[in-house]
């Protein structure tokens, strides 16, 4: 492994433990506190790592794709002994492409809907939150004129800011 590759599998790889211990240090900050938004956390990591096993296995296909490549011989007798060498999931689309014709490899299939899925987590806790926001500011402000009273029911609506943010 050449130094760039070995430098972007390091920063993939503090990328991935770094959003690993942001998604679980949010979870372990809800336990005991919030059931919902620990739910929310949870759910989240989840998918996060289902996304990372899905990139993992793409990434060993694509090297031993590359060193299928590397190991091609001169005179190539059957490109069925070659092919061996490549992943499963790859090898009829490599046939095909040796045989000329116009095939896209296979790239990771669930990823990109996992990425959308994240965001629309992140958007329903967001949601969520300001809706036990409002509704802790609106009981707060009906129930009492004294505002020491107020204060002390608005505890509950910056909790709900804190779900949601």
């Amino acid at each position: 492994m050449n130094s760039p590759d070995r430098f972007n599998r390091n920063l993939s790889l503090l990328a991935f433990i770094l959003g690993l211990a942001a998604v679980t240090w949010v979870a372990v900050g809800y336990v005991g506190g919030s059931a919902l938004a620990f739910t929310v956390s949870c759910l989240i990591a989840t998918v996060y790592l289902a996304g990372a096993f899905e990139m993992r296995r793409f990434h060993g296909s694509t090297s031993a794709l590359a060193r299928a490549l590397g190991n091609i011989p001169d005179e190539v007798d059957n490109i069925g002994e070659w092919l061996q060498q490549v992943p499963v999931n790859l090898q009829n689309a490599v046939r095909l492409r040796i045989a000329g014709e116009r095939v896209v490899l296979p790239g990771p299939g669930v990823t990109p809907y996992l990425i959308g899925l994240l965001v629309l987590l992140g958007m329903l806790g967001t949601f969520l939150g300001m809706v036990v926001t409002l509704k802790g500011a609106v009981i707060a402000l009906e129930s009492t004129t004294d505002l020491h009273a107020i204060r002390s029911a608005l505890a509950a609506p910056v909790r709900g800011l804190g779900v949601a943010f």
